[in-house]
């Protein structure tokens, strides 16, 4: 399809798409608009990993990003989770100005890419509750890893404690028998007191090596243990993060816009009706003319051909076009007699055949109007005819005898046959040797005989005559007639050896065809200014036939600006 198709396919099918949109949008409006805000609240932790240098080192970046996606799965485990409720289930209980009811909340963590960075969110219904929730998130989890990280050196120090406590019980022992054995100040005991010296020499040696190594072992605690600090605490959101109201509804608006323009495409692409001459390609079908839709003024006196009401309108020179195709498209094989019908019923045939009837008469041709449908019969209702001998009684009387049945009309060289009473069998008296008879009198004494019959796929009477005349016209319902009907019908003419001469595309949305907007435009223009050229001719011709002495006195004493107007 060309873009200006797509523009006229999305200008046809505008008010779907704009009723797709506008419910689409309000229902997610009304449907936003009802839900239960959510709001969120974010603290932000720096992790640091033990025995890092420096943010510059690229090892301990990649180290401090992969911890920080482990500790994001830890936040959210079920043991700091369950510390986290309790000790906020606390916190809410105890401050006495909170009295409403600890809603849930959900926790939430993840890291901050490229950085060190983690982030912990709290969601959920309640602004302040999920503020004091994210930051008692971050201190549970702060205090989780610190008790971590000092249990791994927590056995050790233990046992450095115990073996302490215990050398120093020796020294203070030793101390003790040492002032004895000197308050007693015996010479036997002089060897005992330096014996008891050097080993509480070796005691405290041993103490003050048991003290460095504690004191080693917390230093490597302290050095080679993860960091973990707040960076920025949560505070009490403003504005909740879901429902977005407008967002919601503009794109709800433009799913709705775009659910209805593939709905408007998948119609177009199932409608086989027949819209544009393309169409018509599938049935080796030229168009001769394309009628736009009679818009009929119901204030009009009775129904007569939309030539005679308006002939200056765009359809009257649709129909004149039609005319002068016909005439074009026959040079090598005059057309004396012509079939008009088509394939379906309600097709405007009948106001077809009328209409080439008046504008063929006009230009001068004799012309015999045939009302052949006589099943339904309708054209002695255009011409204001009485239908009480037609063609059923020519054929059954004497079809020698036709200016008695032949009715004159308003129009000058256009005589009209209706159809007569209606016979039980319409089929049998079309395709009888009398009504072949008929055509070829009708044909010597006209230019050309226009045939009206019934539908062809409806009953076979177009068919019978077609094979009779010298062509076939088939009028063409735009937007209406499928191309299937067409094909079928084009296809049941031709196998009898009928000249179908081609279609006339009736009823033809012109702002929606491509080519007949600019025609039908053009010929509106053109027939405005010979309109105004008309009455600017008109009322020169009467200025000159009007005497002089007769214009000057009755305009004697009128204003000049008034005689202008009157002119």
């Amino acid at each position: 399809m060309e873009l200006v198709q797509y523009w006229h396919l999305v200008r046809k099918w505008l008010w779907l798409i704009v009723l797709g949109s506008v419910l689409a949008g309000g229902m997610a409006f009304v449907v936003s608009r009802n839900m239960t805000p959510v709001y969120q609240a974010n603290t932000t932790l720096l992790i640091t990993p033990g025995g890092a240098q420096g943010l510059d080192n690229y090892t301990n970046l990649m180290a401090s990003e992969r911890l920080a996606r482990t500790y994001a799965q830890l936040v959210v485990s079920p043991s700091i989770l369950q510390q986290t409720y309790q000790r906020v289930a606390e916190i809410w209980g105890a401050d006495a100005t909170n009295r409403r009811p600890l809603s849930g909340f959900s926790v939430s963590a993840e890291p901050v890419r490229d950085t060190q960075l983690l982030r912990i969110a709290v969601t959920g219904t309640d602004p302040e509750l999920i503020a004091v929730a994210a930051n008692t998130a971050a201190q549970v989890f702060i205090e989780w890893q610190t008790t971590i990280r000092k249990s791994r050196y927590a056995d050790a120090q233990d046992k450095l404690t115990a073996e302490m406590h215990q050398v120093e019980a020796n020294i203070q022992e030793l101390e003790a028998q040492i002032q004895a054995l000197e308050a007693e100040e015996s010479e036997d005991n002089a060897e005992t007191v330096a014996r008891l010296r050097e080993e509480l020499t070796r005691y405290r040696s041993s103490y003050s090596a048991l003290l460095n190594s504690y004191s080693s072992l917390t230093l490597s605690e302290a050095s080679s243990g993860d960091t973990v600090t707040v960076v920025s605490e949560a505070v009490r959101p403003a504005a909740p993060i879901r429902p977005q109201v407008m967002r919601n509804t503009i794109l709800a608006a433009i799913v709705g816009a775009m659910l209805a323009i593939g709905v408007a495409y998948l119609v177009e692409y199932l409608d086989d009706t027949v819209k544009t001459p393309d169409d018509l390609r599938v049935a080796d079908l030229n168009v001769v003319a394309a009628v736009q839709e009679m818009h009929l003024n119901s204030k009009g006196p009775g129904r007569e051909p939309f030539v005679l009401k308006e002939p200056k309108s765009l359809v009257a020179e649709a129909y004149r076009t039609l005319r002068t195709n016909l005439q074009f498209s026959s040079l090598d094989r005059p057309l004396r007699s012509l079939v008009v019908t088509s394939a379906v019923a309600t097709e405007g045939k009948t106001t077809t055949a009328a209409n080439l009837a008046v504008v063929l008469a006009q230009a001068g041709k004799r012309v015999v109007l045939v009302d052949a449908d006589l099943r339904r019969p309708s054209a002695h209702k255009l011409f204001g005819l009485s239908n009480r001998d037609g063609l059923t009684t020519a054929l059954v009387q004497d079809p020698g005898q036709l200016d008695g049945y032949l009715q004159d009309t308003p129009v000058e060289n256009l005589r009209v046959l209706t159809s007569g009473p209606v016979p039980p069998n319409p089929q049998e008296l079309l395709g009888s040797q009398r009504m072949e008879e008929l055509l070829r009198q009708l044909e010597q004494a006209s230019d050309i005989v226009l045939v009206d019959t019934p539908p062809s796929l409806v009953v076979a009477d177009a068919n019978v005559l077609a094979a009779r005349t010298d062509g076939v016209l088939l009028v063409v319902n735009a937007g209406t007639t499928r191309r299937a009907a067409i094909q079928q019908a084009v296809a049941s003419l031709r196998q009898i050896g009928a000249h179908v001469v081609g279609a006339v595309l009736n009823r033809v949305n012109v702002r929606g065809g491509r080519g007949y907007y600019y025609y039908y435009s053009y010929y509106s223009h053109y027939y405005r200014d010979e309109e105004k050229d008309g009455r600017r001719n008109l009322i020169a011709r009467l200025r000159r036939r009007r005497p002089r002495s007769t214009r000057s006195e009755s305009t004697e004493g009128v204003p000049s600006e008034s005689r202008e107007k009157e002119e």
